[in-house]
């Protein structure tokens, strides 16, 4: 028993330190789980901006596609001398 209480101090000192050590990772876990809920709410906002960022590029996708084919008209148009197809040229 004389060695128990001799060493008294030291077990304090160990308790105290696994304490502290504890209390120190409990408190790294709350912020991490905090930092980790933090990029989950931006992850999810970065997932809508993808999917309005794919709607608008479809969206201008189809206006280029309508563009060309507008100009595809247009260039027909004028490489035929600004005549419409169905007109007839009598020399």
């Amino acid at each position: 028993m004389g060695e128990v209480v001799k060493n008294l101090g030291w077990y304090l000192i160990i308790f105290v330190v696994t304490l502290s050590v504890i209390a120190g990772v409990v408190g790294k876990n709350k912020a991490l789980n905090q930092l980790l809920d933090e990029c989950k709410d931006k992850d999810a906002e970065h997932v809508d901006l993808i999917f309005d960022l794919e709607h608008e590029n479809a969206r201008l996708t189809d206006y280029i596609h309508n563009v060309e084919a507008e100009n595809a008209i247009l260039s027909s148009c004028c490489a035929n001398g600004g005549l419409q197809p169905d007109t007839i040229i009598l020399d």
